[in-house]
C-alpha cells in the first residue's frame, strides 16, 4: 500500500498539471506538540524533491497555526508567492522553489489526519475553484488510501502484539508445565503435587483462592484434596466433601465436559456446604470450573476465583495444561492405588490360602482327635472332669476354625458375603459372657451393612479389642455391644458399666490398651472412631461408617 500511494500521488499531479504532491501526515510529537510529517512525494522531472531535505520531513503546526486552524477546520488554503514567503516555519510547507501552492486537507471519518499539498514550482498560476474542488476529491482518494493503510497497520500489529502475547503465554505455560512434571515425576503425594500446581495456578491468574476437588470412589464422595486462599495452602473454611449421589454439586458439575464461568452475583443457591459464604466473605465477583475428565467421566475438577470478571480465564492454553496435568495426576494415583490393591489382594489369597490349608485343617484335624479320645470310657462318665476338660478344648477348638474361616471369608477375592458381622458379634457377646462375673449381650438382630468383608472384619476385630479392654480393666457386671442403622451410617459401639477412665485416652492408648489400633483399623477403612468415658460410670467405644451407596 505505501507503495502504491507515490504511484497514485503521479497521476493526481499530472492530471493536475502541477510540479510537486505531498503528502504530510498529522501526528504528535515526542513534548506533545502537533506536527505535519512528510510521507510521501511525486515530484516533476527537473524538480527538487522535499523527501531529500531533512529539515523538510516535519513541520510543527504552531510555527504556521492560521494556516493550520484553516486546515483543521476543514478548509483549503491556496499561498501566493508573499503568503508562502511569510509562513518560515517549514519548508515542507514553505515549498523549494514553489510559486504557488494548494493545501487540502484530509479528513476520515470527521478525522483531520493530515493534508496534500500541491506546488507550481515552474510558473504562478492561479488555481481556480473547480481545480480546488478537483484536488479536494484527489485529496478524499489519499485519505481514503491512508486510512486502509493505517488499518492495514493496526490490524498487522495487533497480530504482532497478539503473537508476542502467545509466545509469552506459551513460555510461561512450558516453563510452569516443565516445573509440574518435574514434581509429578518426584513426589507420589497426590495432595502434595495438587497443592503444588493450585499454588502456580492461583499465582498465574491473579486468583484469590482455588480449589482441586477429587472423585473419591470408595467413599463415593466429592472432596477437596487441595485448596489455596491469598497465596498460601489453606484448610477450606466450607465443607470438605459431598456425596456424590444425590448433591446439588453433581446435579449441576457431574456433567460438565468443558469450562465454566459462574457470576457469583447470580448465584443464588448453595451448590457446595458453606463454599457462597466463603466467596461473598472474600468479595469474589467471579469464579472458573474446569473439570478434570478422563475417557468420558468427570474424575475432579479445577476451581479458581475472581475479585474481577475473567471470563477469559476459560480461554486460556495455559489453563488447559494445568487441567491435564490434574488430570494425569489423579489417574497416575489411580493406577498407582490400583497395582497396590492387585499385590495386596494376591498377598490377602496367599495368605488365606496359607490360614485354610495350615491353621484351619489344624484345628479340623484336633476336633477329630478330640472326638476320638472323648470317645474313650474314662471320658463318657458323667461329671467326669476329664469330660469338662475336653469339651471345653472343643468349644475352643471350634471357636478358632470358626475365626479361621471368617478369616478366609475376609481375605478372599470374592467379596459379596452379606450378614456375617451379626453373627460375629452375637458369638462374641456370648463367649465373654462368664456366669457369676459378666454379662454381655448383643443388639442389632435382622442386620445387613452392605460393608466388604475386609471391612467387616476391621469392625469385628475394633469389637473384639473393645470387649477386652472391658473386661480386662473395666471391672464391669455388663458389656453391650450395639449395631445401629442410621440414616447415612452404620454404627459398632461396646458400652460397659465399669470404672471408667480417670485420665485421658492417650495415656492408656501408651500403657498398651489397643485404642491405637483401633483407631487406626478404624481409620484404614474410612470410619470415625471415638472413645467416651466418665470416671465411675463406664466407657463407651464407637465406630461410625458411611453406608454404601446402592
Amino acid at each position: 500500500m505505501r507503495g502504491a500511494i507515490p504511484r497514485v500521488l503521479g497521476l493526481i499531479g499530472e492530471a493536475a498539471h502541477v510540479d510537486r504532491v505531498n503528502v504530510l501526515e498529522a501526528r504528535v510529537g515526542p513534548m506533545g506538540e502537533p506536527l505535519l510529517v512528510m510521507t510521501s512525494e511525486w515530484t516533476a522531472e527537473g524538480v527538487t524533491p522535499h523527501l531529500q531535505e531533512a529539515r523538510s520531513f516535519s513541520c510543527d503546526e504552531r510555527n504556521f497555526s492560521s494556516v493550520c486552524a484553516e486546515l483543521r477546520a476543514g478548509r483549503s488554503v491556496c499561498l501566493s508567492p508573499a503568503e508562502i514567503h511569510a509562513e518560515q516555519g517549514c519548508s515542507g510547507i514553505e515549498g523549494i522553489g514553489t510559486r504557488t501552492k494548494a493545501i487540502v486537507p484530509i479528513f476520515v471519518a470527521s478525522e483531520f489526519i493530515g493534508v496534500v499539498s500541491f506546488d507550481n514550482t515552474r510558473q504562478r498560476r492561479a488555481i481556480d475553484a473547480a481545480e480546488l474542488a478537483a484536488l479536494e476529491t484527489a485529496a478524499g482518494v489519499i485519505g481514503a488510501a491512508l486510512h486502509r493503510e493505517r488499518l492495514v497497520d493496526d490490524v498487522r500489529r495487533e497480530r504482532e502484539r497478539a503473537a508476542e502475547e502467545r509466545v509469552t503465554e506459551l513460555a510461561k505455560a512450558n516453563a510452569v508445565i516443565r516445573g509440574n512434571l518435574e514434581r509429578l515425576a518426584g513426589q507420589t503425594d497426590l495432595h502434595s503435587f495438587m497443592g503444588h500446581m493450585l499454588l502456580e495456578a492461583t499465582r498465574q491468574f491473579e486468583a484469590i483462592s482455588g480449589a482441586v476437588i477429587v472423585l473419591k470412589d470408595s467413599l463415593q464422595e466429592w472432596r477437596v484434596v487441595a485448596h489455596v486462599r491469598e497465596g498460601e495452602l489453606a484448610q477450606p473454611s466450607f465443607a470438605v466433601s459431598v456425596p456424590v449421589n444425590g448433591s446439588p454439586f453433581t446435579a449441576r458439575f457431574g456433567d460438565l465436559r468443558g469450562p465454566l464461568y459462574l457470576n457469583i452475583d447470580r448465584v443464588d443457591s448453595d451448590i457446595w456446604p458453606g463454599v457462597l459464604a466463603f466467596y461473598r466473605s472474600e468479595g469474589a465477583v467471579g469464579t472458573v470450573i474446569y473439570p478434570l475428565v478422563f475417557g468420558a467421566r468427570s474424575v475432579g475438577f479445577l476451581v479458581l476465583t475472581f475479585q474481577r470478571h475473567a471470563e477469559d480465564v476459560q480461554k486460556s492454553e495455559l489453563l488447559v495444561a494445568l487441567a491435564q496435568q490434574a488430570t494425569l495426576a489423579v489417574q497416575l494415583t489411580r493406577l498407582a492405588y490400583s497395582a497396590k490393591e492387585a499385590a495386596v489382594l494376591m498377598e490377602r489369597t496367599r495368605i488365606g490360602q496359607e490360614i485354610h490349608d495350615g491353621l484351619a485343617q489344624a484345628f479340623t484335624g484336633i476336633l477329630l482327635q478330640l472326638g476320638a479320645v472323648e470317645e474313650f470310657p474314662s471320658c463318657r462318665k458323667r461329671g467326669s472332669e476329664l469330660g469338662l476338660t475336653l469339651s471345653r478344648v472343643r468349644e475352643l477348638a471350634r471357636d478358632g476354625l470358626a475365626e479361621a474361616r471368617r478369616s478366609v471369608m475376609a481375605l478372599r477375592l470374592d467379596q459379596t458375603r452379606r450378614a456375617g458381622l451379626e453373627i460375629a458379634l452375637r458369638q462374641l457377646a456370648d463367649r465373654s459372657t462368664v456366669a457369676g462375673g459378666v454379662t454381655c449381650t448383643f443388639e442389632g438382630g435382622g442386620i445387613s451393612t452392605g460393608l466388604r468383608p475386609e471391612h467387616e472384619h476391621e469392625l469385628l476385630r475394633i469389637a473384639q479389642e473393645a470387649v477386652s479392654n472391658a473386661v480386662r480393666h473395666a471391672r464391669p457386671h455388663h458389656v453391650h455391644i450395639t449395631m445401629t442403622d442410621e440414616e447415612a451410617n452404620w454404627e459398632l459401639a461396646v458400652a460397659d458399666d465399669g470404672v471408667g477412665m480417670e485420665q485421658g485416652p492417650a495415656v492408656y492408648a501408651r500403657e498398651g490398651f489397643g485404642l491405637s489400633s483401633m483407631r487406626q483399623r478404624a481409620g484404614a477403612i474410612g470410619g470415625e472412631w471415638r472413645i467416651e468415658s466418665t470416671p465411675g460410670a463406664g466407657t463407651r467405644v464407637s465406630v461410625r461408617m458411611l453406608k454404601r451407596a446402592s
